[in-house]
């Protein structure tokens, strides 16, 4: 079966199942997920537990063997097993004997990052899934971050001004970890539950994490300002122009192409599949069209080369900064005109 991440607190309260595959890149939501497992595993009778690193070469077939094995005491058996990647051939392949007759008292947890379509239609994730269940934990993203941090808040009791939520959002955007003990923090510094901005200003550090694709979609979804907050921050961390280069012009050539189709009257749908847009961020590069016009298409092109140009040491400029000015302009606030 196939659980949402919101659901795994009420189904953990139930009879567990023998396999579950726990798969997200949050780390902290990860770590949440197998407290809730391992914390509902001792509530029902698992008191032993092996924790194990999946690693290349390893002999899955003695690991899942000791699945069957009963501990010196005949206790109930939690085995956890954490993946760095997606589980080798050697991997898949015990794996999916095991669900098929996994043991009636071990339960097995897997935990590994984010799986594509691809990996969860795998025989191996398919088994384990008709063995027990899957959760795939959500991606906490600049859009998502918001409502997250609310409920967060809701859950410790606090309240504060749009100011200071603001604030927060931009410090901790990027970084979940950070986030939670932030709030953990908020909550000792105010007893009553009522924080404003300076209380935040001063209590909460810049933590905030992002990569090159959240700049891109709030580019193109025409925040500016936060794209450009986003720029700096990823510069300090010592990204490379030429990787950000690389996310942020693919969108920028991809809106010069949708806007020169549209204005030779082709339609929008048949353009977004011609140049590869997925569907969850079509919405994004129609809010752009409606602010570029042909000049600012041309104008993104002329960017590109600039930009290139500058991260290859061919023109006097700094690559850093046409990338800004870059980025404005898929958001709509071109610096030249």
């Amino acid at each position: 079966m196939k659980l949402r991440w919101d659901q795994l607190s009420r189904h953990a309260t139930e009879p567990l199942r023998p396999v579950y595959v726990i798969h997200g890149d949050e780390i902290l939501l990860q770590q949440e997920a197998g407290d809730a497992l391992r914390q509902a595993a001792r509530k029902q009778g698992y008191s032993d537990r092996e924790l194990h690193h999946a690693d290349r070469g390893a002999d899955w077939n003695e690991l899942l063997a000791s699945a069957n094995n009963l501990s010196l005491f005949g206790d109930r058996k939690l085995l956890e097993i954490r993946f760095a990647g997606k589980p080798d051939a050697a991997a898949a392949a015990a794996l999916e004997r095991y669900a098929a007759d996994p043991s009636p008292d071990t339960l097995l947890v897997l935990l590994l990052p984010k799986l594509d379509g691809t990996a969860q239609k795998a025989k191996w994730f398919l088994a384990c899934e008709n063995a027990g269940a899957s959760v795939q934990l959500p991606q906490i993203d600049a859009h998502t971050l918001p409502d997250w941090l609310r409920t967060r808040l809701h859950q410790a009791g606090l309240q504060m001004d749009a100011e200071a939520f603001t604030l927060l959002c931009e410090r901790v955007e990027g970084n979940l970890l950070a986030a939670q003990q932030e709030i953990e923090k908020l909550r000792l510094l105010a007893p009553q539950g009522a924080l404003t901005a300076d209380m935040v200003r001063s209590a909460v550090g810049d933590s905030a994490r992002y990569n090159v694709y959240d700049v891109a979609d709030i580019a193109l979804a025409g925040d500016a300002g936060k794209a450009a907050r986003m720029l700096a921050g990823l510069r300090a961390e010592g990204e490379s122009e030429s990787g950000l280069l690389w996310a942020i012009g693919k969108d920028a050539r991809t809106l010069a192409l949708l806007r020169e189709g549209l204005d030779a009257g082709q339609p929008l749908n048949a353009l977004m599949q011609q140049c590869g847009v997925w569907q969850k961020r079509q919405p994004l590069f129609q809010r752009a069209l409606q602010r570029t016009n042909s000049e600012m298409a041309r104008q993104l092109v002329r960017e590109l080369l600039a930009c290139d140009l500058a991260i290859k040491g061919q023109s006097n400029e700094q690559g850093w900064d046409v990338l800004l000015r870059l980025t404005l302009a898929i958001a709509g606030r071109p610096l030249l005109a």
